[in-house]
């Protein structure tokens, strides 16, 4: 009876786990793996935080092969690999991850930063939007799709999607941005309300105060101008810039403060000979006091620097004209109104010239506006360029 009792133990005990058993293993081993794969992400990601990115990689795919299915582990591998500019293999990582999680909306956020890498501005576009729809409470991902559509000069919908979303309404950003694109429609007014909507909010970037003061001074509001420049002085440590002086130098003319207006544009003359737009800025303030040495000056050395700016010409005209040099008057306003684009400009220029050589002309009973041909530049980035001031300084003078 012993025997038979023994050899039924012995016959259990071969027989080994159960399937139950065997599953129960499985699972403890899966928990295993996942604890200990979760443990090499975060410490992958402290790695990260601190710059060690080779070192990351390798934590991180330590943690993928102990757990492949986890859409964060590939997310977070593309993230190294962006910043590493490895990009198509981080576009992998990242379409691993959105497969394996199809609303992880950071995943979709990251591959639109990635696609606008590659200047694939339509495709970061859809990814955007992607992220937006998943985690519509998430303003980083709405900015990243409204600042596509500008990229992409789509400013219409880009308006109407900012203005018709109030779940951000607080968020300085959002003014700013329309700020941003108003400025490029030419809506300077417009612009500058939403610039100072953004700094009411609490955005105080030297960048905000910069475009603001460009929208004021586009705009015509000189005074205004002249606060927000004084303001961005006390927050910029190395000072105005070269164009942030010439703006505060025109605003102070156009406020009636001629002289110091013009001393302003004289120093950045200084700091800046070769800038033919600050001698043009010096110029028509000059003309405006009735300085014509200083007015012929600026004509010569705008006609050297930029020989197709008619402003060149049209100084040394009116220079001349004054010191009754009708000859060399004539001639030099005949060539300024050739160069001019403005027909109402050219027209006046052409009249001041036939009345210097006495020929029968109608001049004009009121001289028009002179838009200053002076290059404003709008960020210190990468999405504006060049725009021309909207309004004159200094009116042409009538004599």
């Amino acid at each position: 009876m012993r025997i038979i009792l023994l050899a039924f133990i012995l016959s259990a005990v071969s027989c080994g786990p159960t399937k139950t058993g065997k599953l129960a293993r499985q699972k403890a081993h899966a928990r295993m793996d996942l604890i200990n794969a979760d443990l090499a992400s975060e410490q992958a990601r402290q790695q990260f935080e601190v710059g060690q990115l080779e070192t990351a990689i390798t934590t991180i795919d330590i943690a993928i092969d102990r757990y492949p299915e986890k859409s964060e582990y590939h997310q977070l591998r593309g993230r190294i690999l962006l910043e590493q500019h490895k990009l198509d293999d981080a576009k992998s990582a990242f379409e691993t991850s959105i497969s394996l999680n199809p609303k992880s909306a950071e995943s979709h956020y990251l591959l639109g930063v990635l696609h606008q890498r590659w200047s694939n501005d339509e495709s970061a576009l859809q990814s955007y939007s992607a992220a937006s729809e998943i985690n519509p409470s998430h303003a980083q991902f709405f900015l990243a799709k409204a600042e596509t559509l500008v990229a992409l000069n789509r400013d219409d919908e880009a308006i109407e999607l900012l203005l018709g979303n109030n779940r951000f309404q607080h968020q300085a950003s959002i003014p700013a941005l329309l700020g941003h694109i108003y400025l490029r429609l030419g809506k300077s007014n417009l612009a500058s309300q939403y610039f100072a909507d953004s700094r009411a909010l609490g955005n105080d970037d030297p960048i905000l105060f910069a475009d603001l003061a460009i929208a004021e001074f586009r705009a015509g509001l000189y005074a205004q101008c002249l606060m927000t420049l004084r303001e961005l002085e006390t927050i910029k440590k190395d000072g105005l810039t070269t164009l942030q002086q010439r703006i505060r130098g025109k605003s102070l003319a156009a406020t009636g403060r001629l002289m110091q207006g013009r001393d302003i544009c004289l120093s950045v003359t200084r700091e800046t000979p070769q800038d033919a737009d600050a001698w043009i800025d010096l110029g028509y303030i000059a003309w405006k006091m009735g300085d014509y040495r200083r007015l012929e000056q600026c004509g010569n050395e705008i006609s050297k620097l930029a020989p197709s700016s008619f402003e060149g010409p049209l100084f040394i005209g009116k220079a001349a004209q004054h010191a009754g040099n009708n000859v060399l008057a004539a001639d030099s306003l005949a060539v300024a109104a050739s160069l001019s684009m403005n027909e109402e400009l050219a027209a006046w220029i052409v009249a001041s010239s036939n009345e210097t050589i006495g020929k029968s002309a109608t001049v004009l009973q009121e001289a028009p506006n002179m838009p200053a041909k002076t290059a404003e530049k709008v960020t210190e980035e990468p999405i504006l360029g060049l725009v021309e001031g909207s309004e004159p300084l200094v009116t042409v003078p009538q004599n």
